[in-house]
């Protein structure tokens, strides 16, 4: 049975891990992205309530590649 020294050493470490893993994140889409976008991404993710940037990214990306889908498909049949 852990004791609850060994459960709060535990709890702290997987908030160091979770730390690192945004800040590592965060400095990726940054390096790849200009500060415009990212104040962009930043005012989406307050607006719609996303949990993270690279959440209002991936709705950015799912609306620009899957919603030109419709569009092209009705002007294909048309």
């Amino acid at each position: 049975m852990k004791t609850a020294r060994d459960l709060a050493y535990q709890a702290e470490y997987q908030k160091r891990l979770r730390a690192e893993a945004r800040a590592a994140g965060k400095a990726q889409l940054n390096g790849m992205v200009g500060k415009r976008f990212i104040e962009l991404l930043d005012a989406m993710k307050a607006e719609r309530g996303f949990a993270n940037r690279m959440d209002a990214l991936e709705h950015v990306f799912e609306v620009y590649f899957d919603g030109g889908d419709e569009e092209r498909k009705h002007a294909v049949s048309a």
